[in-house]
């Protein structure tokens, strides 16, 4: 389990502090950044916040439709997909953690080790046993456990996801030999069970010895799940804590332009940096609040919409810690504000 402080989050916390005001922000899609807004939802007290899951497609799909005021999504916007929305959309970096690889493997506790080449070969089909001497070699001192432990399951997210995509890039860069699909937020893995949201990819692997998913942060703490040390490109083995997710977010403190640039550079990419970044966790990644610049808010105005992302990228992080989400970087921070005032 990381170790972040509280063990679990509460969607259904307290609502003492959030207003009764009128004015509701519908938001929906990324299940990774759920837990988040739903404790936004309970402190941000100048309207009323109305986060839904869904997946980060769906977070997309819903802003295209200018059917809610923030699409969330992990992924930034393909070409194609912001082409198709006419209402000039803005993606706003707005949280910042990791997808982490969680595993149920009996009489393996914490500290199992696993690398970018050893999690595409599971996920392709092509290691199945956790008794595989690619993963002893690296894990002698649980090799007896791992040998015994049998037939491998490998969970993916069924939906469209912002995790699956942090995922694949995290593959693509760290071992192009053994994972050649760019990224996206379907999965392409040729193998293994599929599970909707990260509720259901979590609830899998809780459930089930030999199993092993990619699961946001946030997640692995709710569900008490074991959580593999992941090789970065310095070669260290590494968990999604704040720090290491920390160092993974210095490698790229820049947003692109919106649009064209924004899309061709993949958003914010902070998975598997370079070997210059000793401690990055490799498949750490920014969230984004999607909005459109044109067309009707759902409720109340335009400016209702900026005062929750600028309290959101501002005052709401301290609220992440115990989720695994860290501060945003200053420079992130500062990008974020000129682009919500454009709004």
């Amino acid at each position: 389990m990381i170790c972040v402080g509280a063990a679990v989050f509460g969607v259904t916390a307290t609502t003492a502090v959030a207003s009764a005001s009128a004015t509701s922000i519908p938001e929906a899609g990324s299940s990774l950044v759920y837990p988040l807004v739903s404790i936004w939802q309970n402190h941000y007290s100048a309207a009323s916040v109305a986060p839904a899951a869904g997946g980060s497609s769906t977070g997309i799909a819903d802003i295209q439709a200018n059917s809610v005021d923030i699409g969330a999504s992990d992924a930034p916007m393909t070409s194609s997909q912001y082409s198709a929305d006419s209402h000039s959309p803005v993606e706003i970096p707005w949280a910042l953690t990791a997808t982490g690889v969680g595993y149920n493997i009996p009489g393996v506790k914490s500290g199992l080790k696993l690398s970018a080449t050893i999690l595409a070969e599971i996920y392709t089909g092509k290691i199945t046993s956790w008794g595989n001497a690619a993963i002893t070699k690296l894990n002698s001192n649980y090799a007896k456990a791992l040998k015994k432990a049998g037939k491998i399951t490998p969970v993916f997210r069924s939906d469209g996801s912002g995790d699956s995509f942090a995922f694949q890039n995290f593959l693509l860069k760290g071992a192009p030999k053994y994972w050649t699909t760019p990224p996206s937020t379907a999965f392409a893995g040729s193998t293994g069970e599929g599970e909707n949201g990260n509720a259901g990819v979590a609830g899998e692997v809780a459930s089930n010895a030999g199993t092993i998913g990619y699961i946001s942060a946030a997640y692995l703490i709710q569900q008490h799940i074991r959580v593999a040390e992941v090789e970065n490109a310095a070669g260290a083995f590494e968990l999604p804590n704040a720090i290491n997710i920390a160092n993974a977010a210095s490698s790229d403190s820049s947003i692109p332009a919106q649009g064209a640039t924004f899309t061709a550079d993949l958003g914010v990419p902070i998975q598997y940096p370079s070997k210059k970044y000793k401690t990055a966790y490799p498949i750490s990644t920014y969230t984004y609040a999607i909005v459109n610049t044109s067309g009707s808010p759902k409720s109340g105005a335009v400016s209702d919409i900026q005062s929750f992302l600028t309290w959101a990228t501002t005052t709401g992080q301290s609220y992440g810690a115990q989720l695994d989400f860290v501060p945003l970087p200053a420079k992130i921070r500062s990008a974020d504000a000129s682009i919500i005032s454009s709004i």
